[in-house]
């Protein structure tokens, strides 16, 4: 119990240090860089949400077809085309992301109007992409 507040504390005290373009303004998203945020579980009216928030760019890392997900991203690209924000599907399978998804996430990184806005099912996966590309030092931040 403790552990997990003392998580939570350490979470705070590094975020605040950070002053993200996009500010998680319902608790929809985590700013894990000013330019990057990450969401979990994604219906219609989330996205809808998040993407008035100013994200110019959203990486779908949550495969269609993964048990659970509640929005395909053909549903969220039609969304986001109307707002002229563009979506990248970047399906990842949890628990095994490999040098090749950290590398295409990385060039999507680094070529793709920001903010941006990753997307899997609680958002440790896109945070774990993010995390393995900076620290091989692939992100031009």
């Amino acid at each position: 119990m403790i552990n997990h507040y003392l998580k939570r504390i350490l979470l705070c005290f590094s975020l605040a240090y950070i002053s993200p373009i996009v500010v998680a303004q319902d608790n929809l998203s985590q700013a894990l860089a000013p330019t990057l945020s990450v969401s979990g579980e994604m219906t219609t009216d989330k996205f809808t949400q998040l993407i008035s928030q100013g994200f110019k760019t959203v990486i779908v890392n949550r495969p269609d077809q993964e048990v659970g997900n509640l929005v395909s991203v053909s549903q969220l690209r039609d969304i986001a085309e109307k707002k002229r924000i563009g979506v990248i599907y970047q399906p990842v399978k949890s628990g095994n992301i490999n040098q090749t998804d950290i590398k295409e996430f990385a060039q999507y990184y680094n070529e793709l109007p920001k903010p941006i806005l990753m997307v899997c099912k609680t958002g440790a996966r896109s945070a774990s992409l993010y995390a393995q590309a900076k620290k091989q030092g692939l992100l031009n931040e």
